[in-house]
């Protein structure tokens, strides 16, 4: 029996909205975050789950407990499902980063996976993230899993799972909040993506904005 993982970005917050790098920093969710939030909830309950896991940031963990409370399931904190680190560019905004710093976002924009802020890379998020599911999934083999994470931090590990290179990371599109990414992992470790980005339990909400660049960190 194979262990299926419902991989969800957190809802919208007001830095999402506002084009503001949060990285590991951040608030909870804006009023819209939170009615993607009961969305997601509500596509959950139909899943049977059988545990939730989330980022310890706020807007991941509050996402993860308007779920927890449709479904009855105490949600677990991890911090190695944090999104990237993303260093002094934290709380600063895209446009301000791009005039402070001309060279990387240039790197950026041609598709370069830069250390953001002297933090980290996508390529060193992917191989926490990866090395924080493989610890999360031993724990509990089989059943279905809801992983609260980031955008970022989800199409990074998707990114490496598929063999993308670490210069390819935008063959994927940017993860909508409260999307749902679902993947089967069976007893040997092997992945199988099931679905990428499932937005359709978010219809009737405003349309989502999604981040057109590469770099997504929130």
């Amino acid at each position: 029996m194979a262990l299926l993982m419902y991989l969800a970005r957190h809802g919208e917050t007001a830095d999402n909205a506002n084009r503001i790098f949060q990285g590991q920093g951040g608030s909870g969710l804006a009023p819209k975050g939170r009615a993607q939030a009961e969305r997601l909830a509500a596509r959950m309950k139909r899943a049977s789950l059988d545990a939730i896991v989330s980022s310890d940031l706020e807007r991941a963990f509050e996402t993860a407990e308007i779920v927890g409370r449709a479904c009855e399931i105490r949600v677990d904190r991890d911090p190695r499902l944090r999104e990237v680190d993303v260093g002094t560019w934290t709380g600063k905004s895209y446009d301000e980063i791009a005039r402070l710093h001309p060279e990387d976002w240039a790197a950026i924009a041609r598709g370069e996976d830069v250390r953001r802020g002297g933090g980290e890379t996508y390529a060193e998020l992917a191989i926490r993230i990866e090395a924080a599911l493989e610890r999360i999934a031993d724990g509990r083999p089989h059943g279905r899993m809801l992983v609260v994470s980031h955008g970022g931090a989800i199409r990074s590990f998707i990114a490496r799972i598929l063999g993308v290179s670490k210069d390819g990371f935008r063959v994927l599109d940017a993860v909508a909040n409260c999307g749902i990414t679902l993947l089967e992992r069976s007893t040997s470790g092997r992945y199988s993506l099931r679905t990428w980005n499932e937005v359709e339990h978010l219809e009737g909400i405003e349309r989502i904005e999604r981040i057109e660049r590469e770099d997504s960190t929130d």
